[in-house]
């Protein structure tokens, strides 16, 4: 039982029955409250001849059980000097006189003795640490969140308060000293450190002055057997991984030296050990937290974001609660803390942290609010793990606070592949299927967990209309969230073949070299459709690396400076993925600076070589106009490669393929070949072109339409007819 259950413990009858049930049960310590705070403060003194307000308030007159004012005549004190007259106020004596006998009578009654509230606030008192001055705060604060019409009583007094005052006022009321109340609102005082109570710096009303956290009082008031009942409101068990590291391969590196640091972390009980992941949402930061935690042999617990209604828990008291677990889980040796989808905690046009611990406003120009989170991120008891969907809005000093930082990329194909295995592994595809699926270079894990999930629901049965279901799923999502629908990417696609590049260097001996040395910059150049791009995913499918393609749309933004933050944060994800960088479009990057107009141009470009110096893996750059490039970034290319479209005898080998890949007979190619070698300007991609016109008119394709559709492709582009020999 809570010492502060003998502050009220009294001797009397209770006051009149209260409306509200759970009020009621409080109602004599209540009543108490609001008599002490009205003798204090003097809120019984008639003005100008007016009845005191308490006398006249519902609510002061439901919770202490007076009866309002009454009519002439009527003799209710027991002194016997009764009331004036309705018409005349009473006298300030006879006023004081009222309460301290009705105040009296509700002290002759005990309070019972299974109140939760009570309880609760002694088991928060004996794991925090906080004093009988601290217990008494909490329960005040806790008061004036649950019960409205004790709220009210004291908010129609409109009594302004300091921190001096409130001490001085909390002492009176409890007979503890004002001191213990000074220090139990000091701001390295668990109350405070834990954010379960604010109390915000100068004066303001008393009703407002002691800030508990969303929520809390509610906690307080149901009844809990143990400390750890009581903090599920705010953390939760994790629930147990779904998969292990080993589906994380791409991490590896990070996996092994936070396994490492996690462990020793645990074991030396080492303080203020925080660590980030962040990258795009579906990309399996938490899973892969929770089957850290296991591999660790960690017990992970991860704050909530939504109470037990359902109703979302907002950043301010997310951050609170987390302050507040970390004081809860402290006694656990083995625990590790999840704090996920943090954006909301960082929201700039919010400021929570500022407001919380620190200014009134975003404009005020306090730094308290970065100073409470960075002592947070140095002295946590708890390692914790922060997981952000996006931290390019997170300021500079919370950044620098991490020991430890994961970047998540997009998986590699390789675990792709994995992941698709292991989620469709119930329809039973077949795997091509799985390998166009896993071909996907955006594809996340939360987009294939969807997509199984209602073709399952849809079709459990049918094998084959249910991997029609995942496809089109997944293209519904890919739309959804601005990438190349699935569907998309298996029409149209010539079958690969170093025999159809057209280069000015030998490809094979090029790939041998790789292979020996793994550390290049490459840059190809020529006309669109060449086949630029296909033989970078090449090249990384030789030397068994991901592959990253890079847009200039994926870099450039509207905000100085974003683009160099992205041109790095492009070749860091390079790095940690092991993968073969490509940058597609690279004139829009490495464009000649005697040309620049603006100091963002120039800013760019130099981002661009430094990175590319520094760089230690394979980075291949891809341009049409190779004339715009400036000239010292050609110097840091080892080899630049021009593309050039097909040979003759390439038009009619890879003609010959295609139609036979795209149904043609071809028995009726007789006549054909020197047309087709007479196709200037013919380019793999033009085959690509006609293929996808082909799927897309769903007829069959016969070797005099596939010439047409070439024809036109290269009309179109300029190109012309090449005699060679004799016109059959």
């Amino acid at each position: 039982m809570s010492s502060l259950y003998n502050l009220y413990v009294s001797q009397s009858s209770a006051p009149k029955p209260y409306t509200d049930k759970a009020a009621s049960r409080y109602s004599i310590w209540l009543g108490q409250v609001l008599i002490d705070l009205a003798l204090i403060l003097g809120w019984y003194n008639p003005v100008r001849n007016q009845w005191p307000s308490i006398f006249t308030d519902d609510d002061f007159l439901a919770l202490t059980g007076l009866p309002s004012h009454p009519g002439a005549d009527r003799d209710l004190c027991d002194d016997g000097e009764g009331w004036v007259s309705a018409a005349k106020a009473p006298t300030a004596l006879q006023s004081k006189r009222l309460l301290l006998g009705r105040r009296s009578l509700l002290r002759k009654k005990k309070l019972p003795k299974d109140l939760p509230l009570f309880s609760n606030i002694g088991l928060l008192g004996e794991t925090l640490g906080l004093s009988v001055a601290g217990e008494a705060l909490l329960a005040f604060a806790a008061a004036l969140q649950l019960f409205p019409q004790f709220c009210n009583a004291i908010a129609l007094q409109a009594e302004a308060t300091s921190n001096q005052s409130l001490c001085h006022l909390m002492a009176r009321i409890t007979g503890i000293p004002a001191k213990d109340f000074a220090a139990a609102i000091a701001d390295d005082g668990p109350l405070a450190a834990t954010g379960i109570l604010r109390i915000p710096p100068g004066s303001g009303d008393l009703e407002t002055k002691l800030d508990l956290i969303d929520g809390f009082g509610e906690v307080l008031l149901c009844k809990h057997a143990s400390r750890e009942q009581l903090i599920r409101r705010f953390v939760r068990k994790a629930a147990p991984p779904t998969v292990s590291l080993d589906s994380f391969p791409h991490l590896s590196r990070d996996s092994h030296l936070l396994l490492d640091y996690l462990r020793n972390s645990l074991d030396r009980r080492i303080p203020g050990v925080n660590v980030l992941m962040h990258g795009k949402p579906g990309a399996g930061k938490t899973e892969y937290v929770k089957a850290l935690a296991a591999a660790a042999g960690a017990d992970l617990y991860e704050i909530n974001y939504a109470d037990p209604e359902g109703n979302p828990i907002k950043g301010n008291a997310r951050l609170r609660a987390y302050n507040l677990c970390q004081r809860f889980l402290a006694r656990c040796g083995n625990a590790l803390l999840l704090f996920d989808e943090i954006e909301d905690v960082f929201e700039p046009e919010l400021d929570l942290l500022f407001r919380l611990f620190g200014g009134e406003d975003a404009s005020g120009g306090s730094s308290g609010g970065k100073a409470w989170l960075n002592r947070t991120l140095e002295g946590n008891a708890v390692p914790a793990v922060w997981v952000s969907n996006r931290i390019g809005h997170i300021d500079q000093a919370y950044k620098r606070r991490y020991d430890y930082s994961v970047s998540f990329p997009q998986p590699p194909k390789a675990v792709r592949l994995s992941m698709a295995q292991r989620y469709l592994r119930s329809l039973h595809p077949p795997k091509s299927f799985l390998q166009r699926i896993a071909s996907h270079d955006e594809l996340t894990p939360a987009q294939l967990a969807a997509a199984a999930k209602v073709a399952r629901v849809v079709s459990p049965e049918d094998g084959g209309r249910a991997l029609e279901i995942v496809e089109q799923t997944l293209d519904c999502s890919s739309i959804l969230l601005g990438q190349t629908p699935v569907s998309a990417r298996k029409a149209g696609a010539t079958g690969y073949s170093l025999a159809f590049l057209n280069t000015d260097v030998d490809l094979a001996e090029i790939l041998e070299g790789i292979k020996r040395r793994p550390r290049c910059s490459f840059c190809f150049y020529g006309a669109a459709g060449t086949g630029k791009s296909e033989l970078a995913r090449f090249i990384a499918g030789e030397v068994g690396k991901s592959f990253l393609l890079r847009r200039a749309s994926d870099l450039l933004s509207k905000y100085v400076g974003e683009a160099e933050k992205n041109i790095a944060g492009m070749f860091h994800e390079a790095r940690q993925q092991d993968a073969v960088l490509v940058l597609d479009e690279a004139d829009s990057f490495l464009a000649d600076r005697r040309g620049a107009h603006q100091s963002w141009e120039v800013s760019q470009v130099n981002e661009m070589l430094t990175q590319m110096e520094a760089f230690d893996g394979i980075f291949i750059c891809t341009t049409n106009l190779m004339e715009k490039l400036d000239p010292a970034s050609l110097r840091r290319f080892d080899l630049k490669v021009r593309f050039a479209p097909l040979t003759p005898g390439q038009r009619w080998d890879i003609f010959k393929q295609e139609l036979g890949r795209l149904g043609g007979d071809g028995k009726h190619l007789a006549g054909w070949e020197t047309r087709v070698r007479e196709l200037g300007g013919l380019t793999p991609g033009d085959l690509a072109v006609a293929a996808r016109r082909f799927e897309l008119l769903g007829t069959p394709a016969t070797a005099e339409k596939l010439y047409q559709l070439l024809r036109k492709e290269c009309a179109v582009k300029g190109g012309t007819l090449t005699r060679i020999g004799f016109a059959v």
